[in-house]
């Protein structure tokens, strides 16, 4: 239970205030682009389940950017309306098809798995633990299931088209972490993530979701 009293220093603060607002933002979304990919591919496959799994994490995500601005609140720290880097994401997505939303939308999730380790250990708020404990239990969980979605929407494609895919995919990623670390390297730091441990970090979990394993029998039953 998060308590009604901030429990940042100062000088915590100042650490967090602006990384932790672009975060929260990146967070909100009404998803209706997502979701209506969701369901034109869903009729392609016959499968209504993804529609729902992917309200289900929708409400997740937005269920994190009510609990990041609730601490903010709490911490004073006030809130954005607006960041670069998160309406570059959300264009690269808007109007796009189901696979690249979702390519999109993994790239920034597997970042925060690292950004949200570091965030919990750069400072000793316990209400800031407690959230970012909570946000890397559903994001693994989100990133798990997405990319074993891609992994076999990506096996359907011929082998050189999936090969070029990857390959962007990859692109994207490598600059994604060179700008996440750019914008957040105070907070970062501060968690113990120098650039090359947070790339390190980074591609440790891009590979650990890529190239670890096959996608699992209950994606491609939902696929089918």
């Amino acid at each position: 239970m998060i308590e009604e009293r901030g429990d940042l220093t100062d000088v915590e603060k100042r650490l967090i205030e602006k990384s932790i607002a672009t975060f929260q933002l990146g967070e909100y979304s009404e998803g209706k682009g997502l979701l209506r990919a969701a369901e034109i591919f869903a009729r392609q496959v016959d499968n209504e389940e993804l529609v729902k799994i992917t309200r289900l994490f929708i409400a997740e995500e937005q269920n994190h950017a009510m609990l990041l601005q609730r601490f903010m609140a709490m911490n004073s720290i006030r809130p954005l309306k607006k960041h670069w880097a998160d309406s570059v994401f959300r264009g690269l997505r808007k109007g796009v098809g189901f696979e690249l939303s979702v390519t999109v939308l993994i790239t920034a999730e597997i970042i925060s798995l690292v950004y949200y380790k570091a965030l919990s250990a750069s400072t000793n708020s316990r209400q800031l633990q407690a959230i970012c404990g909570k946000i890397l239990s559903d994001e693994t969980g989100h990133v798990e299931y997405e990319s074993e979605l891609l992994k076999y929407i990506r096996n359907k494609k011929p082998r050189l088209q999936k090969r070029v895919v990857e390959i962007l995919h990859g692109i994207l990623f490598s600059g994604t972490v060179i700008v996440v670390y750019h914008g957040h390297r105070k907070v970062l730091i501060a968690g113990g993530y120098d650039f090359n441990r947070f790339r390190q970090a980074c591609w440790a979990e891009f590979s650990s979701c890529f190239y670890s394993k096959s996608p699992s029998q209950a994606t491609v039953s939902a696929c089918r």
